[in-house]
């Protein structure tokens, strides 16, 4: 559709609020783990990806604080695990993101990604 055209007596006002972007909101989640102190993210989805991004990192120590629907303040300074729930991360089809992050925090991973496939990393 190349233009909308609207026929009426009564002309259109009023506002409209953009959510983030998935996508982008998925990727720097796991990214908040290269910081070993809080992040707060502004205009992110309240979605499930977000929601399970943000399960993960609480369940490697990361304290998560939605601060309204659409803010939310992450502590990673007691992440200290390099093992990710695996049951979580074979749900999640981003959980690839999480391997650079912990590679860069705790020089080891273990993820479950999508499906039955387990990787382990270390950096040397």
């Amino acid at each position: 559709m190349e233009k909308l055209v609207i026929h009426g007596r009564t002309p259109l006002k009023g506002e409209v609020t953009i959510s983030g972007a998935k996508n982008a909101a998925v990727a720097i989640l796991p990214a908040t783990l290269l910081i070993n102190g809080t992040c707060t993210l502004n205009n992110v989805p309240n979605i499930r990806d977000v929601k399970m991004s943000c399960e993960i990192l609480e369940a490697l120590g990361a304290t998560i604080k939605w601060n309204d629907v659409n803010s939310l303040t992450i502590d990673t300074t007691k992440v200290s695990s390099e093992n990710t729930p695996l049951e979580l991360t074979r749900k999640f089809r981003a959980s690839y993101y999480l391997i650079g992050s912990m590679l860069g925090r705790t020089k080891k991973i273990e993820v479950g990604l999508p499906g039955r496939v387990q990787y382990r990393c270390q950096a040397y």
